[in-house]
C-alpha cells in the first residue's frame, strides 16, 4: 500500500495517501479562465510517477526524464506485509534504487557514496515476489509474466485505456495471454507456449514468402517443380556418365585430327588437278577426231575436168607432198595421243592417291569417333561435375523445403496439441474461471441494467478474452468495461497472501462516461476497497466530479486526499511548468 509520494524538488508538493478510496482531485485556480486546461496540473504525471518508482524504464519522454526534474529525487513510502520501505530515484540515475529503510529480507542493499543502493532490476524483483509472488524461475523464463507486465493492470499508463485486456495499444498476443493468464490463475505456461508457436509460424510465412519473391529462391522453392528439375537434371546425368564411361583418351588425338584436316585439303587439290587434266583430255580427244587424211584424189580430179595432162615430173612432186602431209598429220596424231596418254597416267595416278587418301582418312575418322582427346574429356568430367553439383544442390533445395513443409504440418498439430491442453487446463481450473467471469458480470450489474460478459475462448491461438456489456459502442461504456475488469482483479486477489493492494485509475478512466456511472463506479470503488483491504486511487478535475446526493453514505471529505493541484502556474503536482 502506497502512503507517502515526496520529491527533494523543494516545490513539489507531498502525497500522503489513505487506505481505501483515494480521490485526487485538480482544481480550478481563482484566477483561470474559461479557456485554461488541468491537463497541466499533474493528474496524469501522478500515475507516471508511481510507475517510476515501481520500476518502470525511465525512457525518453518519462516525466523524471524532464530537464526541469533530472537532478531531483522522488522517494516513495509503501508498505509490504506490514513492513515499512522507503526508496527514492531519480532520472539521473534511472538504473540505482536509493534504499532510505527498507528490512533486510526484501533486498541486500550495497553502498555507494555513503548510501544504501539497489539496481532497479533486484527492486523489480522485489516487487514482484511480494505483489505477485514470482518467484526466481518464474522471471528467468522467457515472455514470462514479469512484474511490470503485471503490475500495468493495476496502474495502467494513460494510453492504456482502450481496452480491458491491454495496458499499451502496441502490447503483443503473448503479453497478454501470460499476464492475463497468470492473474486469473490460470495455467500461463501454455499461454507462452503459444508464442513460441507464434514466432515458428512466423518463420515459416516469411520464408516461403521470401521463396515465392526471390530472394530465398537459392535455399527453397516449389516442392513439386524440385522434383520435377531433378528427375530432369538425374536423367542428363546419367547420360553424361555412359558417354564417359565409353570415352577412350587418344593421346595423338590433335595430331591425327591436323592429318585429317590436311589430307582433305589434299583430297581438294588432287580432285582440282583432276578436273583440269579432264577438262584438257577431252579438248585433246576432239582435236584428234578432228585431224584427217588429205583427198589426193581431189587434185587428179580437178586437173582431169580441166582436159590436162599433168606432166611426169609434177605428178611425181605432187606424190612427194602428198607423202610429206601424210607424214605430218600422223606425228601430229601420235604427238596428241602421247600427250592423251600422260594425261590419262596422271589421272590414274590421282586416282590411285585419292583413294589412298580417303582410305586413310577413314580410318582417322573411325578413330576419332571411337576415341577423344585428353581435353575434350576434361570437358565431358567438368560437365558431369557441374550436372553432380545442380542434383546435390536441388536435393538440398528439396530437403529444405520439406523440412519446411513438415514443420508447418507439424506446427499445426503442436498448435492442436497446445489447444488441447489449454481446454482441459480451463476444465481443471473452471473454478477460478467462473469467479472472474461472474464478479465481472455482478460488478458491471451494478453500473448498468444489464450484466456485462466476461468470455474466454481458447482459440487455436491461445487464450482469447472479451467483454461485453450491452452498448458498449459508446466510448463511456468501453471504459467501464476495463474499470469491471480491473475491480475484477482486484477481488480475485483480495484474499491473497502476496498481492497487489493499489489500484490507480487516470481521469483518462472517466472520458465520456455518463455521470450517473461515475458515481455509482466511486461507489463500488470505495466499497470494494473496504470490503478486499485495498487502495484505490483517483484522479480527476473537481468539476466533474458527479453529484453525489443520491448516496448519503458517501463523505466526500473522507476519500479526498490532502493534495491541492490547480491549474496555475505553480498549482500543479510540481510547482512548476515543464
Amino acid at each position: 500500500m502506497i502512503r507517502k509520494i515526496y520529491s527533494s524538488l523543494p516545490s513539489f508538493k507531498t502525497i500522503e495517501f489513505h487506505q481505501g478510496l483515494n480521490l485526487v482531485l485538480a482544481e480550478k485556480g481563482a484566477q483561470s479562465s474559461d479557456g485554461q486546461t488541468r491537463n497541466g496540473a499533474g493528474k496524469s504525471s501522478l500515475l507516471e510517477l508511481i510507475n517510476a518508482l515501481l520500476g518502470s524504464d525511465l525512457r525518453k519522454g518519462n516525466v523524471l526524464k524532464s530537464k526541469e526534474l533530472l537532478e531531483y529525487r522522488f522517494g516513495l513510502e509503501i508498505n509490504f506485509s506490514d513492513k515499512h520501505l522507503i526508496i527514492e530515484r531519480s532520472g539521473f540515475s534511472p538504473s540505482k534504487i536509493y534504499v532510505k529503510s527498507m528490512p533486510h529480507q526484501f533486498l541486500s542493499a550495497s553502498e555507494s557514496g555513503g548510501e544504501s543502493v539497489v539496481s532497479n532490476d533486484e527492486w523489480l524483483a522485489t516487487l514482484g515476489t511480494q505483489m505477485f509472488n514470482l518467484t526466481d524461475s518464474i522471471r528467468k523464463v522467457k515472455s514470462g509474466p514479469s512484474f511490470r507486465s503485471l503490475f500495468s493492470y493495476f496502474a495502467r499508463p494513460v494510453k492504456g485505456f482502450d481496452s480491458p485486456e491491454k495496458t499499451f495499444p502496441m502490447q503483443s498476443s503473448c503479453s497478454v495471454q501470460v499476464a492475463l493468464t497468470y492473474l486469473l490463475k490460470l495455467n500461463w505456461e501454455i499461454a507462452r507456449d503459444f508464442e513460441d508457436i507464434r514466432q515458428k509460424d512466423k518463420l515459416i510465412k516469411a520464408l516461403k514468402k521470401a521463396s515465392n519473391e526471390g530472394s530465398l529462391g537459392g535455399i527453397i522453392g516449389s516442392a513439386p517443380d524440385l522434383r520435377t528439375d531433378i528427375l530432369l537434371k538425374k536423367a542428363r546425368l546419367a547420360k553424361h556418365k555412359k558417354s564417359l564411361s565409353e570415352f577412350r583418351v587418344l593421346p595423338e588425338y590433335q595430331e591425327k585430327e591436323a592429318r585429317a584436316s590436311e589430307i582433305s585439303k589434299q583430297l581438294a587439290s588432287l580432285s582440282a588437278e583432276d578436273s583440269t587434266d579432264k577438262e584438257w583430255l577431252a579438248q585433246l580427244e576432239r582435236a584428234l577426231d578432228n585431224e584427217s587424211e588429205p583427198d589426193h584424189k581431189r587434185v587428179e580430179r580437178l586437173f582431169a575436168e580441166a582436159e590436162l595432162d599433168l606432166p611426169d615430173l609434177v605428178v611425181k612432186r605432187f606424190d612427194e607432198v602428198a607423202a610429206f602431209h601424210d607424214s605430218v598429220i600422223r606425228n601430229r596424231k601420235l604427238h596428241l595421243q602421247q600427250e592423251m596418254d600422260e594425261i590419262s597416267a596422271r589421272v590414274n595416278q590421282r586416282f590411285n592417291e585419292k583413294q589412298r587418301l580417303d582410305n586413310e582418312c577413314s580410318e582417322i575418322l573411325l578413330l576419332l569417333k571411337s576415341h577423344g582427346a585428353l581435353d575434350q574429356y576434361m570437358k565431358l568430367q567438368g560437365i558431369l561435375s557441374n550436372l553432380e553439383a545442380e542434383v546435390e544442390l536441388l536435393s538440398k533445395k528439396l530437403e529444405a523445403t520439406e523440412d519446411l513443409d513438415d514443420k508447418k504440418a507439424d506446427l499445426k498439430t503442436e498448435r492442436r496439441n497446445l489447444q488441447r491442453q489449454m481446454r482441459i487446463d480451463h476444465a481443471e481450473r473452471d473454478r477460478a474461471i467462473a469467479d472472474a467471469v461472474l464478479t465481472f458480470a455482478d460488478i458491471s450489474s451494478e453500473l448498468y441494467d444489464e450484466s456485462g460478459k466476461f468470455i474466454i475462448n481458447p482459440t487455436d491461438d491461445g487464450p482469447k478474452f472479451e467483454f461485453d456489456i450491452p452498448g458498449k459502442k459508446s466510448t463511456g461504456k468501453t471504459k467501464m468495461q476495463i474499470f469491471c475488469f480491473d475491480m475484477t482483479l482486484m477481488k480475485l486477489w483480495g484474499n491473497e497472501n502476496k498481492r497487489p493492494d493499489v489500484l490507480v485509475h487516470d481521469s483518462v478512466m472517466f472520458d465520456g462516461v455518463d455521470e450517473r456511472q461515475i458515481a455509482k463506479a466511486l461507489i463500488i470503488g470505495a466499497t470494494m476497497a473496504e470490503k478486499y483491504n485495498f487502495q484505490y486511487i483517483v484522479t480527476m478535475n473537481s468539476d466533474d466530479m458527479p453529484d453525489m446526493s443520491s448516496y448519503p453514505e458517501f463523505k466526500l471529505d473522507k476519500y479526498r486526499v490532502d493534495l491541492d493541484i490547480t491549474d496555475t502556474e505553480s498549482g500543479g503536482l510540481f510547482g512548476l511548468r515543464f
